[in-house]
């Protein structure tokens, strides 16, 4: 797993005045007073920085980095537009400092681009015709599986702890699964803000 960190910069613009409103000098020489007209100088500066949330810690002793879906005959994939093997496991991270309210998991893999009905990861087993199907537990399989790219957003709780309650399953588009193996391998980028 990898952290990114929230970045956020921001921009102070100050005027520094420079005056210098007249200058004496006494001169010796002349034993007198003279006066000099005086110099003004206007100058900007740029002043950045930048805020980071602090991380949290991943807790494998909760989260699930590898899930089984078990074993299953290749005809219960037959038909097309079917799922099996719904199993739900858990993303956790813990120990989240004061300062950080909410985490952004982003979810990276390959998407099964021959799949228009649910979103899929593309099967990188022997299988064919089978992808995996992944989502948040409070989304619709329709429209709320996620792809490439998706990101779902969790609030730290009080106790500093922040999860996502995962399910998967496998899914065919087009049916006629073949024997095999089916695997398929998903990144998960955590942001904290």
């Amino acid at each position: 797993m990898t952290r990114t960190l929230f970045r956020h910069a921001f921009m102070i613009t100050a005027k520094l005045k420079l005056k210098m409103i007249s200058t004496l000098i006494t001169a010796i020489a002349f034993g007198s007073l003279i006066s000099l007209p005086g110099y003004a100088s206007d100058s900007s500066m740029s002043l950045t920085a930048t805020v980071l949330a602090s991380p949290c810690t991943f807790d494998s002793d909760v989260s699930k980095l590898t899930v089984d879906l078990g074993d299953y005959y290749a005809d219960e994939l037959y038909e097309p537009r079917k799922t099996i093997a719904y199993t739900t496991f858990p993303l956790a991270l813990k120990d989240c400092p004061q300062g950080t309210t909410s985490v952004v998991a982003t979810f990276n893999g390959v998407n099964d681009a021959s799949n228009d009905w649910i979103p899929m990861f593309k099967n990188t087993g022997t299988a064919q015709n089978v992808g995996i199907a992944l989502k948040g537990s409070q989304a619709p399989w329709v429209g709320g599986a996620l792809k490439n790219g998706d990101k779902l957003t969790q609030l730290v709780k009080a106790d500093h702890t922040v999860s996502w309650p995962m399910e998967v399953q496998i899914g065919t588009y087009t049916g006629n699964a073949t024997p095999g193996t089916v695997h398929a391998s998903v990144t998960v980028s955590f942001t904290y803000q």
